[in-house]
């Protein structure tokens, strides 16, 4: 976005959030109400392009299109740049985006999808509007609980690249792979669109399109070729399909209501057909399934005691570093001895902080030796007066937060010449006001249970807690570059939040549930509230979707997240501008650690699903079963943590060793 543009639209009532496509008649943009917050899509038109007189003829016929299914067009912005539409904002994408050669649609969700793009050209035939390029591209989505909300775009668009095609004697504009027969000819109706929808049904339900190749192949088989439909599809779908992808425009359906009633009878008696393979919990699965490796492992070790918290290189993303921001030297206050995060692992059991260095160049990296003949690292503890909830590793020591304290830990706590494994530290009320790098140093200290978020290259901390009588929840910042022992810099109230993250350097998220008005038992949604942090409300997002165990990752503003009414499906969330991808899954994850190249999922029974920054597979490996904690070592290195009631593990799994599509 060049920043004429960006000056000319700060003086709209619209705040670009970034740029979301590129389309044949230009550039679409993500921006919200700069006093509502809502979000909306400014679409751009080329002035060259379209007249006034043109345009302000399409704007009124956009009005007058307004529906559930269709993507409405609310107003026109205009500045010294240029014309912009400000239509409703799809979350999800297009439907392309979800027909990924790599991912397959449960078949009930492709049948929803397809009845509500029919109740949307219905509305628009009435009108006597025809589309002319149904296809995937044009079908955005908005997300919701139970799957998609389909919404037809570009509708005036179509119908100007038709008068325009007609004038340039180019009449057939359009999508070859989805255009009725007449429409090579420059013809098109009602029957036209219909055709559009039945080649999308063949493809969502078959995985391919009926006919395939270059233009010239694509007009040929359309005007030609007989369609083969899969003999796996039901009979009464095999029937509506042939009957849209009829030759002459007379023998399909006579209306887009008809081919909607008939899809909704079968859809309605599909359960039978699709029951066997696919369960209800699963909205989208892989196409392929990878063979899972063997688990190799460099290092394994007998625990004693369960390990829930597990710390090393994955939380220290580069992003996190905001060079504009004073950091605290933490050699100056902490401690004196630094750490090599590369070779570190941190871990919780119970209420004490271990600490062992992983020699990386001596170790054995083929070893798959048991636990007997291996020599255990030295660990080194810290013991605090709480059960530790969360870690957070830093290059000069760690970050322990209880229930309702944090700490600091420095490196030099962990020297062998000052700590002895399970050294007990003094009472909180016998620590000196002064930092002192021999004993752990408490920054926050509250009166009730709190959640914490802590940027690991910042110099701050945030803390929530929740004020039942008053449903709401405070949030603190804590400034450690001034230590005011147990006093917060600024405090602030939001909704009632489960978890808290730091974006970056500057902002933190609160995530609250929204539920149902009349039950406040059902959870409908997450209310996101991001703040700055001095407590400046920056923006919030509602996301009708139920989420648990979100995490940062490396790409600034993108999260991942996991859906409890989809344990099959994993939530990519990027923030700025908002977008929403559900990726299918092989396994339903128990644990989810990321990295700089993607992240690591891990299910019960031990199966580890690697993917990378683009969602893609890049290879599963099984590993130990009941896993209770997983994180990175360092790029590619895993650390895994088992417990099985009596007795379990820790395992450093080298990812090279293993067969899998990553570049180290």
């Amino acid at each position: 976005m060049s920043n004429f543009l960006a000056r000319e639209l700060s003086r709209s009532k619209y705040r670009l959030l970034g740029l979301v496509g590129q389309g044949q008649f230009g550039r679409v943009y993500c921006a919200s109400h700069r006093k509502t917050g809502r979000l909306v899509a400014l679409k751009e038109l080329d002035r060259d392009r379209f007249s006034t007189h043109k345009f302000l003829r399409e704007l009124r016929f956009l009005l007058s299109l307004q529906h559930p299914n269709i993507v409405t067009c609310q107003a026109m912005e205009q500045t010294a740049t240029g014309r912009y539409l400000v239509m409703d904002y799809c979350e999800g994408g297009t439907l392309r985006q979800v027909l990924d050669e790599e991912m397959h649609l449960h078949p009930a969700q492709s049948l929803n999808l397809v009845t509500q793009i029919l109740a949307g050209l219905a509305h628009a035939h009435q009108r006597g509007i025809v589309h002319c390029d149904i296809k995937p591209e044009n079908i955005l989505l908005t997300v919701h609980a139970s799957g998609w909300t389909a919404r037809i775009s570009d509708f005036g668009i179509a119908r100007l690249s038709q008068e325009m095609a007609a004038q340039t004697d180019f009449s057939n504009t359009g999508s070859p792979a989805y255009m009725a027969p007449e429409r090579f000819y420059g013809q098109y109706s009602i029957a036209s669109d219909l055709y559009a929808v039945g080649v999308l049904l063949f493809e969502l339900l078959a995985g391919y399109r009926p006919f395939s190749g270059v233009p010239g192949e694509l007009m040929s088989a359309h005007l030609n070729q007989t369609v083969k439909i899969p003999e796996s599809l039901p009979a009464e779908a095999q029937t509506i399909i042939l009957k849209a992808l009829q030759k002459l425009p007379a023998r399909r359906f006579r209306s887009a209501e008809e081919m909607l009633e008939q899809i909704q009878a079968f859809a309605n008696r599909a359960e039978a057909w699709f029951s066997p393979t696919w369960s209800l919990t699963t909205l989208l699965r892989p196409t392929q399934f990878f063979p899972a490796c063997d688990l190799q492992h460099e290092y394994q070790e007998n625990l004693t005691a369960p390990i829930y918290r597990l710390m090393g290189e994955q939380r220290c993303f580069s992003h996190a570093r905001d060079p504009s921001i004073e950091e605290i030297d933490f050699k100056q206050e902490f401690g004196l001895q630094s750490i090599n995060l590369e070779r570190c692992i941190f871990r919780a059991v119970g209420n004490q902080v271990g600490y062992q260095l992983y020699p990386v160049e001596s170790c054995d990296r083929h070893t798959n030796d048991s636990p007997e003949t291996v020599k255990p690292l030295p660990v080194a503890s810290i013991r605090l007066p709480a059960p530790i909830s969360n870690l957070v590793a830093h290059p000069l020591g760690c970050f322990a937060a209880t229930q309702q304290a944090v700490y600091w830990l420095a490196a030099g706590l962990f020297n062998a010449e000052t700590t002895q494994p399970g050294q007990t530290v003094l009472p909180q009320s016998l620590y000196p006001p002064v930092v002192s790098p021999l004993m752990p140093q408490l920054i926050a200290q509250l009166d009730r249970e709190m959640i914490a978020a802590i940027p690991p290259n910042g110099n701050w901390i945030a803390t929530a807690t929740h004020e039942t009588e008053r449903s709401r929840s405070q949030i603190s910042i804590w400034n450690l570059s001034h230590l005011q022992p147990f006093k917060p810099q600024t405090s602030f109230y939001t909704a009632p939040c489960f978890q808290l993250l730091a974006l970056d350097a500057r902002h933190i998220a609160a995530f609250s549930h929204l539920t149902d008005s009349t039950s406040k038992a059902c959870i409908t949604g997450v209310l996101i509230e991001i703040f700055t942090r001095r407590g400046t409300l920056f923006g919030s997002l509602k996301l009708p979707i139920p989420l648990r165990q979100v995490v940062v990752t490396p790409t600034p503003y993108r999260l991942l997240a996991m859906e409890p009414s989809y344990p099959n499906s994993l939530l990519r969330l990027d923030l700025k501008p908002l977008r929403i991808q559900r990726l299918g899954l092989a396994i339903a994850p128990k644990l989810l650690a990321t990295t700089i190249w993607g992240c690591a999922l891990m299910d019960d029974n031990g199966q580890i699903v690697l993917l990378d920054t683009y969602g893609q597979n890049l290879g599963q490996i099984q590993g130990p079963s009941q896993p209770t904690a997983l994180s990175f070592l360092d790029a590619y290195r895993l650390l895994i943590s088992t417990w099985n009631s009596e007795q379990g593990r820790l395992y450093v799994v080298n990812l090279q060793q293993h067969d899998l599509d990553i570049l180290f």
